[in-house]
């Protein structure tokens, strides 16, 4: 198959409406040492807090949570996480166990000698005189699982200039940059000599003989500080840069505003800087790209410096092919050739790291060594942290003289700065000559089974002569290479199922390649199922949506519905559906539908394995659902059995037409469920597991939000739906119990015992406790009976009454509020703190009754007298349908007659008789109990007159 980059436009760049929905987020921590994992995780666009060799911590959204989760990709939530958040790395050069040092912070992530906190009160003062820095977290860099790999034996170069030009660098005139810095006493940032030291840095930058020197400055807390900037215009990609750095202010833990001398920390860097610059020029070397030799300003107090030139270079989108760092180069306890220099490597560049290594043993007579993993204490992470290729020289014998007044030059070799710095001018020299990278590296299954599509930005320079693509099934490993000028290729003749690391690297017209892009992907002919598949209920209507699919050969998605479990349905797209959103406005009222969505490339193939999701249209228009998370008990008292809280809630609402929802047999409740119906009562009448109503307060939440009427009935509703504890505990905006149940405060002991609810307010009557459901040694009364007191927009309705003086611990929560209403034009709620089912039966009844017709404006009750004859036959939909094992019909009858409702098998053989005998004109309902039965399909038949009407239903065990 022929491949085009305008198919690529046609069959995979689709519109992409992305459907908005409020989501909550957290800050997770993630593994990263799977590429298969990591290709997936880097389809969520997640943002790098921290990262090491194989963890990410992220700021991530429920939808992503959800996605991860089908997935079966591990994950470890560390906090939640508001838009005001801002989280910070302490780090320290010397300290190891700095954890124990912030116990008041609030600290997400540990790791060796940095910890990642929210919303630190640390301020950098303190933190400087703690030994520490802090550093605030950028979120602009996306975690992506993207290689660049170099091996020195696959490149080779004449290095004579790279020799000749290292060769120059001179201990003496790092000694003159270094004594110079030192002898302004201090450079601290708050210092007056500030000013002087840049102009200082420029001027040394003029005299080497550059024409383009500026002075970046940049406010911090009230003061101009100045970052020194010194271009060197590459003569073939100008707009490719270069960024060579270190900082040039100091500190010392005496008075930093009169003597802080940082001969290591950091007019080391600064000297490596000069002196790198100095080298060029004096060599008068022609650059290929861009070089800024740049000295930042406020790093001691936070890489403030560093922090606003990255932020500028993001904002213009300067294309960084590198960022050296040096910090603290001076220090050794042992001669230059008997010494070693620490590389810090950055998550993502670690050919950096190579790169350095390979020039520290080339043009020096030092030692690499490896140093930390995404250091945050210096100028680097600035840059890295923004998505620049960074790396960063330190020094391996950490100075002892770090932040004091000794930090001089006389404690430092200068041979020892100088090998670094070779090394580092080494390192620039030979990532210049090597050709920029390719730039927006895609890689995508072409759906073929055995191929994959590269696409990738055009190289633009001059001499630019080819691109390689290597394969293997290795990363950095590969057995095949390819050539190729176009910017679209085909890798063919690959095996389906196998994971494939494929590289794209550049030739320039000399010979020398560039680093090799990797990335990893599975040939597949059969498109993936399509991911994040969401099927939302809402006003007459069920929200679908999903993410784009990859394949490069796919050409839309096939939306099937049915309206029974275990069946694919309909499809209700005639033509391959192109959008990842779908509004489905045709769904019947009351309906449970099970939504597929498939992908379909362009041989018309669908994907496999593919999530089913069931949902129904919000109506508010199918009665009353009788919500029950009561454990099933033995039916001694206080402790019922299922069957008995049924009935007796089928008792209470017999007059109206409700549906009782079983929360131990569902485990779990959603919109879907709640929406239809006008109103939800819920009800625990036991302590053993009130986590339902804090699992799904937010399918609570939704169903209010569309106007629903929501009647809770239970021991401990705070508790049920905060998690709350305490005597008293106080609510607030953003808390459920608050904003919904119009609850402030609620009350709580283990010792009060409740004998009823006395009325506070016209049409509630008191209530009471039926002793046979209670323990005589409670005295026939309740325990875990809260107190729960509204505010303005709340009414109290009932308050606690007790047989025991309100003086005794028993009594005390005498007259305190048990009952609560809201009767809003938003929503309805009516909140009891106390369980309906161990008081009287008939006044529950009453007070239902009342609830309903005058506060939820729910129908008339259903009487069977004249006024109440139906006019016409009419044979319902049994409800709950699919059910297990009992469910319950509806019929109405206009005229009295012999009436048949009878059971069939999916074959027709009649299996029951439910009705045979003459009924007078009314409404009637029957229960059909099918323990006996196996699960499938049957038919239910009723005939009465003229009238026959067939239903279908579903047991399912």
């Amino acid at each position: 198959m022929k491949f085009s980059v305008f198919f690529v436009l046609l069959c995979v760049l689709f519109l992409n409406n992305i459907y908005s929905q409020e989501f909550d987020y957290y800050v997770a921590l993630l593994p990263i040492d799977d590429d298969h994992i990591n290709n997936q995780i880097e389809k969520l666009n997640l943002p790098v807090l921290y990262m090491d060799e194989d963890e990410l911590v992220t700021i991530i959204n429920s939808e992503s949570l959800e996605t991860l989760k089908h997935r079966k990709i591990n994950y470890l939530i560390l906090d939640d996480y508001s838009s005001g958040d801002k989280f910070f790395i302490i780090s320290s050069k010397v300290d190891e166990d700095i954890a124990n040092k912030f116990q008041g912070q609030s600290i997400i992530y540990k790791q060796f000698n940095s910890v990642l906190v929210k919303n630190t009160s640390l301020n950098p003062e303190q933190a400087i005189q703690l030994g520490v820095s802090v550093t605030e977290c950028n979120l602009n860099n996306n975690f992506k699982n993207l290689r660049r790999i170099w091996r020195p034996e696959l490149i080779t170069l004449n290095d004579s200039t790279i020799t000749k030009i290292t060769s120059s660098v001179d201990p003496d005139s790092v000694r003159f940059f270094i004594q110079s810095l030192q002898d302004f006493q201090t450079r601290f940032l708050f210092a007056n000599t500030r000013d002087s030291v840049a102009l200082w840095i420029k001027n040394q930058f003029l005299q080497m003989g550059f024409t383009d020197v500026a002075i970046d400055s940049f406010q911090y807390q009230g003061t101009w500080q100045k970052n020194v900037v010194a271009t060197l215009t590459g003569i073939y990609e100008p707009e490719v840069y270069n960024i060579v750095g270190g900082h040039h202010d100091s500190y010392s833990s005496d008075d930093p505003m009169i003597f802080a001398p940082g001969a290591d920390d950091n007019a080391s860097g600064t000297a490596a800087v000069l002196e790198i610059a100095r080298v060029l020029m004096a060599n008068n070397y022609q650059s290929e790209s861009t070089i800024k030799f740049i000295t930042f300003a406020a790093e001691e107090y936070g890489l403030w410096g560093s922090k606003d030139f990255a932020e500028k270079a993001l904002i213009a989108g300067m294309n960084i092919k590198i960022m050296i760092n040096h910090d603290m180069i001076s220090h050794t306890y042992y001669p230059a050739n008997q010494s070693d220099v620490d590389i810090n490597r950055y998550s993502g560049y670690d050919y950096l790291r190579d790169l350095a290594f390979y020039c520290i043993e080339n043009y020096s007579v030092l030692d690499p060594s490896n140093g930390s993993l995404n250091s945050s204490g210096s100028d680097s992470y600035s840059f890295w942290e923004r998505g620049f290729p960074s790396v960063y020289f330190e020094e391996t014998n950490f100075s002892p003289h770090y932040h004091s007044p000794a930090d001089t030059i006389g404690n430092y070799n200068m041979e020892y700065c100088a090998e670094v710095i070779k090394s580092s001018c080494a390192t620039l020299l030979l990532n210049i000559v090597m050709p920029t990278m390719v730039q927006n590296y895609e890689l995508i299954d072409a759906g073929t089974g055995n191929s994959l599509l590269l696409m990738w930005s055009p190289n633009n320079s001059p001499d630019f002569d080819s691109y390689k693509i290597h394969l293997g099934s290795e990363s950095g490993v590969y057995d095949t290479v390819f050539t190729t000028l176009d910017t679209v290729y085909n890798v063919k003749n690959l095996i389906e199922g196998n994971l494939y690391y494929v590289g794209i690297s550049v030739l320039d017209q000399d010979g020398y390649e560039s680093l090799k892009l990797e990335r990893s992907a599975t040939p597949l002919e059969i498109p993936l199922a399509p991911k994040e598949f969401t099927a939302t209920p809402s006003w007459h209507q069920v929200d679908l949506s999903w993410r784009q699919n990859k394949e490069y050969d796919l050409c839309g998605y096939n939306i099937y519905r049915s309206d029974t479990e275990g069946q694919l349905g309909e499809k209700v797209n005639q033509s391959a559906y192109q959008d990842t959103v779908y509004f489905d406005n045709t769904a019947s009222s009351g309906i449970y539908y099970y939504y597929t969505v498939k992908a379909v490339d362009s041989l018309l193939n669908e994907s496999l394995n593919n999530t089913t999701l069931r949902s129904r249209i919000v109506t508010l228009d199918h009665g009353i659902l009788i919500v029950d998370e009561t454990a099933d008990g033995d039916g001694t008292p206080m402790n019922p059995t299922d069957e008995e809280v049924d009935d007796f809630y089928d008792d209470l609402l017999v007059h109206f037409k409700s549906e009782q929802y079983d929360m131990i047999q569902e485990t779990e409740i959603s919109l879907a469920d709640l929406g239809a119906f006008s109103t939800v009562i819920w009800h625990g009448n036991d302590v053993s597991d009130m986590n339902a109503p804090y699992n799904y307060k937010g399918e609570i939440i939704k169903y209010l939000n569309y106007g629903g009427n929501f009647l809770y009935a239970g021991i401990r509703p705070v508790r049920a739906f905060e998690q709350k504890f305490g005597n008293p505990v106080a609510f607030g905006n953003g808390d459920f119990i608050h904003d919904y149940l119009k609850i402030d405060t609620a009350y709580y002991t283990s010792v009060t015992l409740f004998s009823g609810a006395l009325s506070l307010e016209s049409g509630y009557n008191s209530i009471f406790v039926d002793s046979s459901k209670t323990l005589p040694d409670n005295e026939y009364h309740l325990k875990f009976i809260e107190g729960i007191s509204s505010y303005s927009e709340g009414v109290k309705i009932f308050s606690y009454d007790s047989n025991f003086d309100s003086t005794s611990p028993q009594g005390s929560f005498k007259s305190k509020p048990v009952g609560v209403e809201y009767i809003g034009n938003d929503f309805k709620t009516i909140t009891f703190s106390f369980p309906l089912y161990y008081l009287n039966k008939e006044s529950a009844k009453e007070l239902v009754e009342f609830i309903l017709i005058n506060k939820f404006d729910e129908p008339m009750p259903v009487e069977d007298n004249l006024q109440n004859i139906p006019t016409k036959y009419a044979l319902e939909q049994n409800y709950p349908n699919p059910f297990n094992p009992s469910t319950k019909i509806e019929f109405q009858i206009p005229a009295s007659g012999l009436v048949h409702l009878k059971v069939y098998d999916i074959l027709g053989r009649e299996v029951a008789t439910l009705l045979n005998e003459e009924l007078q004109p009314g409404n009637y309902k029957i229960d059909f109990d099918a323990s006996d039965f196996a699960s499938g399909i049957y038919f239910y038949t009723m005939n009465a007159g003229s009238f026959v009407s067939t239903k279908k239903m579903i047991l399912v065990k």
